[in-house]
Formats: structure tokens, C-alpha cells, sequence
């Protein structure tokens, strides 16, 4: 995600980990650890708004995560998802080719922000990802080498499928 911003291509960061980030130079405390509930339904929310604040930036439009993603991790916790919620995620629609990064300890960071043991994070990447495939998506898998090929690898794909 970040070689895509430094080519200029416009990118929507992980929502989750903006908001950890936020209410931290705040002081707040909506954070995963200490309201689960609270934090998944306010990175759903967030998920939204970006969506549609993404209708105005110049295509294509790189997502760090989907509505569908987060949809299915609330599942996959045993959360709450308000209906209402539910039925606006589902609304909106993706390009049809959704990229998507297979769990790869050599580059898993835990930090201050990022608790969650790499064991436990890949216990989470089937059923997020079945999410995708279930509201129709094509999945690509992004190869596990090195930056530029990455890159290169997203947007040959990308190309291809204009």
C-alpha cells in the first residue's frame, strides 16, 4: 500500500489501525482491548465513509481492507452487527478483483499498535477472506516477494483487468 501512494495512485489505509493511531494522540480509549464492540462498529462506520469518500478520488482506488473483511472478522469475534449497518456495507461494491496478502511471518510486525501474536492474526485470514468469495469477488494472491515485485504484480493485474 505505501509503494502504491508513493506512485501516486490513491489509497484508503487500514481503518482499523488509523483509528488505534487517532485515539491515541487524542487520549481516547476506543481501542480493541478495551471495547471490542464498540472499536469493530466504529471501523465499520469508518469502513463506509471511506467508501464513499473514495467515489471522488482518481481510479483505481487501492483499499488496505473491505467492508466485507470487516464484516466477517465481526463474525468471526461473535460481535453484534446492527442491521442497519449490514445493509449499507452491502450496498457498495468493489472492483470485482480484490487482492489479497496470504499470512507471511517475515513480514508481520507486532508494535505498540499491532498486539496480535502472528499466530493468532493467520487464524483470522480464511474466514475474512471467504468473505470476499462469497459476495462474489476475484481473488488474486499478491506472491511473497519482494516489494517491487508486488507492485509490479498489482498492477499488471490491474491493467489487465481495465
Amino acid at each position: 500500500m505505501n509503494a502504491l501512494g508513493e506512485l501516486g495512485y490513491c489509497v484508503v489505509p487500514e481503518i482499523a489501525l488509523t483509528i488505534v493511531q487517532e485515539q491515541e494522540q487524542r487520549g481516547g480509549n476506543l481501542y480493541p482491548w478495551t471495547d471490542l464492540q464498540a472499536f469493530m462498529e466504529a471501523v465499520l462506520v469508518r469502513n463506509i465513509q471511506a467508501y464513499g469518500s473514495a467515489r471522488a478520488m482518481r481510479s483505481p482506488v487501492f483499499f488496505d481492507r473491505g467492508l466485507p473483511e470487516c464484516l466477517a472478522h465481526m463474525r468471526l469475534l461473535g460481535l453484534r452487527i446492527e442491521p442497519g449497518l449490514a445493509a449499507e456495507a452491502a450496498r457498495r461494491r468493489y472492483a470485482g478483483t480484490v487482492f489479497v496478502a496470504e499470512p507471511w511471518p517475515d513480514i508481520y510486525v507486532c508494535d505498540r499498535w499491532r498486539r496480535a501474536p502472528f499466530e493468532r492474526a493467520a487464524r483470522s485470514f480464511e474466514p475474512t477472506v471467504a468473505a470476499y468469495i462469497e459476495d462474489g469477488y476475484r481473488l488474486r494472491t499478491i506472491p511473497q516477494r519482494s516489494v517491487r515485485e508486488r507492485l509490479a504484480f498489482v498492477l499488471e493485474t490491474v491493467r489487465a483487468d481495465t
